[in-house]
Parts: structure tokens; sequence; C-alpha cells
């Protein structure tokens, strides 16, 4: 019995050992049907809002005209688009430096001088980058970097027309050669900037540089909108942004969401709308070109559809610190605040996103309009030059733009509640100066008038 007993022992032993090795087998080569998720997918998977052109978001902010020792300027959306129309016609070619056929002292005359046209970037673009927006035949381009297109026209004996690429920081001045070029659409352009452009002087105390004001008296809509957040729900980029975020912890606090994934944050100011990303690791050693920084910037907002205002425009950016900002435009002028609830603000590693700010919220309609008169050019620089310890060298540009202010305000009776926040924004025409790398803002006479209402 006791043998009989043992044999039955052993048996079970064997079956449960091979079922045991049978089941390890199994487990070492099952191949499951998962797809291999790339740090990027979620970006091309999610989308928050539609998809953008790179040309929609990097254009001019100005046009100036220089004529027999006068000059014009316009911001007007129309007359700088019909200059980009224009460029969009040309095939560009040839890119020559030729900076040192201008002596140093002879650069401001030369860009600024009688019969020359200036379209003005915000800030320097490569040239890699200038080429995805027009027409070049020639692939190879220097890794240079511009500001504004310089186009110089001569009467005589015929009408011919020069066109540059400028970088009016470095003083550097790059020929290009320009097929498709229409001598009769310039010459109608340029008879439309005689009769409808700006008047202006310059303000030429910066050794360095010339800074254009308009003459006269400038009028601008002060707006107040209603803005909405409905379709811009946090839940999508949280997908868009981490890599598991149904694992995501939230902590809540006043006035603040706070979301983490690993070492990723999403940080959500509910006051401003405004939310920020940071990604704690940079985890790629690849070195990244100047104008790829600009294009990874766009490509990673609209690889997430975060383009959900085609009025975010290229601002400015910073090739050491790997900074770059889209901010918001109304009517071809910049819009400031000072809780980034304007701007499109990224900050790189070597070739990986590590912080991103923006504004969650949109404009939806007009509430409120009424209409404002700037102060003059003249008192705008008196109120500047009598800072402390002012010195015209550091004084970069004067500019117009709006300032974006809070106002508390319910919807009107009748309104879908759900659709708006329960602050409406107001834009308020101002003067901005640019001194010493940073923008401060002129108040309004109402607010005090000079320079203690800076940001």
């Amino acid at each position: 019995m006791g043998m009989r007993y043992e044999h039955i022992k052993t048996a079970i032993l064997v079956v449960l050992v091979a079922s045991s090795l049978i089941m390890t087998y199994h487990i070492w080569t099952y191949q499951p049907s998962y797809k291999i998720i790339s740090k990027n997918q979620h970006l091309q998977e999610v989308e928050v809002s539609s998809k953008s052109k790179i040309e929609d978001h990097i254009l001019p902010t100005e046009v100036l005209y220089h004529r027999n020792d006068n000059h014009y300027m316009s911001h007007d959306e129309d007359d700088v688009n019909k200059w980009v129309n224009e460029m969009k016609k040309w095939k560009f070619s040839n890119v020559t430096d030729v900076s040192d056929a201008i002596s140093p002292d002879g650069f401001l005359n030369y860009v600024h001088g009688s019969n020359s046209i200036e379209v003005l970037y915000p800030d320097a673009l490569p040239l890699k980058t200038f080429q995805q927006l027009f027409s070049f035949s020639q692939t190879s381009l220097p890794n240079q970097t511009f500001d504004r297109v310089l186009i110089k026209i001569k009467r005589t004996p015929s009408f011919f027309v020069s066109v540059y690429l400028v970088n009016y920081e470095q003083k550097k001045i790059y020929s290009v050669t320009v097929k498709n070029l229409a001598k009769d659409d310039i010459k109608e352009l340029e008879d439309k900037m005689k009769r409808t452009y700006a008047p202006s002087f310059v303000y030429k105390e910066n050794k360095n540089r010339y800074i254009f004001l308009p003459e006269n008296n400038i009028t601008m809509n002060s707006e107040v909108y209603y803005t909405s957040m409905r379709h811009l729900d946090i839940e999508k980029y949280k997908e868009a942004l981490f890599n598991n975020p149904d694992y995501a912890r939230k902590e809540t606090s006043t006035n603040r969401d706070v979301y983490t994934e690993g070492t990723k944050v999403i940080n959500v100011n509910t006051k401003t709308d405004v939310m920020e990303y940071v990604n704690l690791v940079n985890s790629t050693t690849e070195v990244m070109e100047d104008y790829n920084l600009i294009n990874r910037s766009f490509s990673f907002v609209n690889d997430h559809g975060g383009w959900t205002e085609s009025n975010y425009r290229f601002n400015s950016w910073n090739r050491i610190t790997k900074e770059i900002s889209y901010r918001y435009y109304k009517d071809n002028y910049p819009v400031y605040s000072n809780q980034g609830m304007t701007e499109i603000y990224q900050r790189w590693g070597n070739a990986e996103i590590l912080n991103y700010r923006r504004p969650l919220y949109r404009f939806v309609r007009v509430q409120d309009s009424s209409v404002e008169k700037l102060q003059s050019s003249q008192k705008v620089i008196q109120l500047i030059e009598k800072h402390q310890n002012f010195d015209p060298n550091l004084l970069k540009d004067i500019s117009i733009g709006y300032q974006l202010e809070e106002v508390s305000q319910q919807p009107k009776t009748g309104e879908k509640t759900v659709e708006f926040n329960s602050n409406s924004v107001k834009l308020v025409p101002s003067w901005f100066y640019y001194y010493n790398s940073k923008w401060y803002r002129i108040a309004p006479p109402t607010e005090g008038g000079d320079n203690d209402g800076l940001e």
C-alpha cells in the first residue's frame, strides 16, 4: 500500500513539473500584440485644436518706407500682408554676404536711405527658416539670421530693384537674387505707401540704431472680450504631454491644480487659465541647430493641435538659452500680460522640451469697445528719458501694443454662463519700450501717465 502511494505522489509531481515547464516556455515566448509607444506618439494622437502652417505664425509686424528724406510706417495687417504675398511670388537665390562693402558708420544711412522699403520681423530668423516661408532655388544656405527684408529702388536710368536680408543687431547685410519680381507691382505698392502710410520721424539718440515713431497722434480701440475655456479641456493636454496620463497624480490648492507623472508636471493656474508643463529630466544628448529650435517649437505645439488661436505668432527667441516665445497679436500689434496670459513660451534642452507655458482660454467675442487716444510719440520719449540713469544706447525699441487686463464681469442675463469664465479681459492700447533687454509699459494718462506705470 505504501509503495502504491509513493508511485501516485511521484506521478503527480511529474505532471506538475511538466505543467510548470510548459507554462514557463509560453511565458518566455509569448509576444503580446501591444504597439510600442514612442515618447512623441501622444503628441500626434491627441489634438486640442486643428493643425496650422508655420507661415501663418511667422509674420512681419511692420513696414517702413523712406523717400526723399521722408519716412513712413505701417503696422496695418493688410499693408503687411500685401508685401508678404508679393514676396511669395519671388524666387530667392544666391545669398551673399556684402557687409564689408558698407562701412559700419554708414550702415544706418544705407538701410534707412531714400528709396528704401523695410519689411520687419519681430526677431531675427535663420535663413533656413525663411527658406520654409518663401521660395528658394538655393538649397544650401549659410547658418545666418536676419530680421528684415530690405528693398532698394533706383529710378535712373530705369526702375531697378535690389533685395537684401539684414541683421540689424549684427550690422550684417546679405544680397539676394530675386526672380519673378514684378516691377509694376512694386510701383503700385510704393504709390500706396506714399498715400496711406503714417508719416514718421526718427529717434537717433541710440548711436547703433534708429527708432521710427509716428508723427501724428494715434487712436485705437480698447476692447473687452468674453473668454472661454470650455473646449480647452486639461485632460487633453494631459493625454498629449504625459506618457501615461491615467496614472498622473492630481493635487489641488487655492487657484492651482498640479498633475504629476514621474518627472513631468503640469501646473494649472485656475484663476488666469495659464498652464505650465515642466519636464525635469533632459534625457537626450542630441544637439539642435538654431533653425531646428524654431521648427521643433512650432511642430511641438502643432502635433497636439495647440494652436488654438491663429493670432499667436513668433515673437522672440534666444539661441543660447533655447527659449522661444509666440505672442498673441491683435490687428498686428503685440498683446502683453504680466501673468503669461498672452504668450506661448517654450524652453528646450538639447532636443527635448523642458518647459512649456501657455494660456488655456480663448477670446470668444467682443463684449464692449471704446476709442482711446494714445499719448504722442514726443511725450512718450520725454517719459522714457526722464527715467533715472537713462542710457539711450540701452533703448532698442519704442512701439505700440495692447496690455491685457482682467475685468471682473459676469455674463449678461440670457448668456450661456457655462461657456464663459467669470472674468472677462480688456485689451488696452498702450506704449511699450524695450530697454536693457526687457519690455516696459508706459501707463496711459488715466493710470498716471509716467514711468510709475511700468511692469
